[in-house]
């Protein structure tokens, strides 16, 4: 039980990840549409790849700054 406590900081990145990576591909998607340009599945996918990369950085970035008393 004491494994899940530990590895619960590992849940609750990939948890964030993924929800940056689907607005990501959700805004790209929309931005597409928009310029009435159709995006193949290869592009959305690069792009959630590159998103979920990106946010996993970013929460990395953010754990490693302290906290201002």
């Amino acid at each position: 039980m004491r494994i899940l406590y530990e590895l619960s900081w590992l849940w609750e990145t990939l948890g964030i990840a993924l929800v940056a990576a689907a607005v990501c591909m959700a805004c790209a998607a929309l931005i597409g549409k928009a310029a009435k340009k159709k995006l193949s599945i290869r592009v959305l996918a690069i792009i959630g790849a590159a998103a979920f990369v990106g946010a996993i950085l970013a929460v990395i970035l953010i754990a490693q700054t302290p906290m201002p008393l």
